[in-house]
């Protein structure tokens, strides 16, 4: 497929991953980009010194397809070990826990024993039942998208996991309620811990990556995809600057997006760019004084707050924990707003905004409020996909009927696990489904 030509629409992780790993196969690729820098909501601003990732706020050594490319970028010495503790709020009070000693749900006091002993059994038996399949590849998730995650966790698990466990981390991660997806998702989010998979960052802040493969490859920045046609012999798309023609075409995009330029004829694609997101909001506030360790210990590198306990926060990233380089002096608290909350203020002023945020930010940072360098906002009215029952099973059936027939190959966060691992895992799954299926196509005429 050396002489082939792709085009990719979106500078994300999805996007740049499909253009490095083509154009590594010597495969010509351009990817087009609306925007004016690469990397979408896996970006890193800089502001006084401080880095501030704007949207994805941690990798993980799970990360697989992630991992390989910090390693083969040259990244590896710049990945940071986020400190392994987190604090959860019952009561009022932050419990202290440690994905490593999971007795310690228990002796923090966020859950009894009773309950943490019947977690363990839960978590034992789904690890039993999974531990063959792949953590970033949703489609391999499928036999189990058959259940509400609610009604699953709380039977499994018990209420107050549902509760202190499942629901804040899914919140605060994620910014949706376990109501709003299938079981599915949360057994993929909970393998991680299980299989001991610790949380990491990258020195340069999570945007260098992205920042890394697009000068691989060859970008066109602020060149929006106007309009696609597959008509002729390869796919052709419109652009202020002129028509572009290639062989096939990688739709690296949100759903939303991906379906104003496409009109596919599968039901399956159709229901796949249906896919619904969270919104989010992050709240970045510098504190040059440093924050309090009152209420929220030292080591602890963030801290999530239930729907029982939260007005409008769902979780706190204390980033001079996740990485000492993103903060030259004080504190840098990474607030991130529930999905409700951040939905209901995505239009609000940033004074509305604060209005709300800081009487319960002091409440686990006393005197926060005098100690404010500066509040940087980052709105993402579509922040994470969501994973309804039924979508592993879509994704499933879509890898499987892909053929080179096909001009447009879909890919992006909502084509897989919805993180950046599962962004980077669909580009790699495009790029090798691209160049696989075409030579099987190729060797098949050849022999005919």
């Amino acid at each position: 497929m050396a002489s082939r030509s792709v085009l990719v629409v979106g500078a994300g992780i999805a996007g740049l991953t499909t253009a490095y790993r083509l154009s590594k196969l010597g495969v010509e690729v351009t990817v087009l980009e609306a925007s004016e820098q690469v990397g979408g909501r896996m970006s890193t601003d800089r502001r006084d010194g401080y880095l501030i990732d704007r949207g994805a706020q941690f990798l993980s050594d799970g990360y697989s397809v992630i991992c390989d490319l910090i390693s083969e970028l040259g990244l590896g010495q710049h990945v940071a070990r986020a400190r392994g503790w987190t604090g959860t709020v019952r009561g009022g009070a932050v419990r202290r826990t440690n994905a490593g000693y999971p007795w310690t749900v228990a002796t923090s006091g966020l859950l009894s024993w009773r309950d943490t002993f019947r977690v363990a059994r839960a978590s034992l038996s789904l690890v039993r039942a999974t531990r063959h399949l792949p953590l970033n590849d949703y489609s391999k998730w499928h036999t189990l998208d058959d259940a509400d995650a609610a009604e699953w966790i709380a039977a499994s698990f018990g209420k107050d996991a549902l509760e202190y466990v499942f629901e804040p981390m899914l919140e605060g991660f994620y910014f949706q309620a376990p109501e709003q997806m299938s079981r599915a998702w949360p057994a993929v989010v909970w393998s991680f811990g299980a299989r001991r998979r610790r949380a990491t960052a990258l020195a340069g802040g999570i945007g260098s990556l992205p920042e890394a493969l697009a000068q691989k490859v060859k970008v066109c920045l602020a060149t929006p995809a106007e309009a696609i046609d597959t008509a002729g012999l390869g796919v052709s798309v419109q652009t202020p600057a002129g028509t572009l023609q290639a062989d096939h075409l990688v739709l690296a995009t949100t759903a939303s997006v991906a379906r104003q330029l496409y009109a596919p004829e599968r039901d399956v694609e159709n229901r796949l760019l249906r896919t619904d997101y969270s919104a989010a909001m992050n709240i970045s506030f510098a504190v040059p004084e440093g924050v309090s360790t009152a209420k929220v210990p030292k080591d602890l590198y963030g801290l999530l707050i239930p729907r029982r306990e939260r007005q409008v926060i769902a979780a706190v990233g204390v980033e001079s924990r996740k990485c000492q380089r993103y903060v030259p002096q004080g504190e840098l608290l990474n607030v991130m707003l529930g999905g409700s909350a951040a939905t209901r203020l995505m239009q609000a002023s940033e004074e509305q905004v604060l209005a709300e945020v800081l009487p319960e930010l002091q409440c686990y940072f006393p005197g926060i409020d005098r100690r404010i360098g500066f509040a940087h906002f980052s709105h993402w009215p579509e922040a994470e996909p969501r994973s309804p029952v039924g979508r592993s099973r879509d994704l499933r059936e879509y890898r499987q009927l892909w053929h080179p027939g096909m001009k447009v190959i879909l890919a992006g966060d909502y084509m897989s696990i919805p993180c950046t691992e599962g962004a980077a895992e669909s580009g790699n799954w495009a790029a090798t489904a691209l160049v696989e299926r075409a030579a099987r196509v190729g060797t098949s005429q050849e022999a005919a």
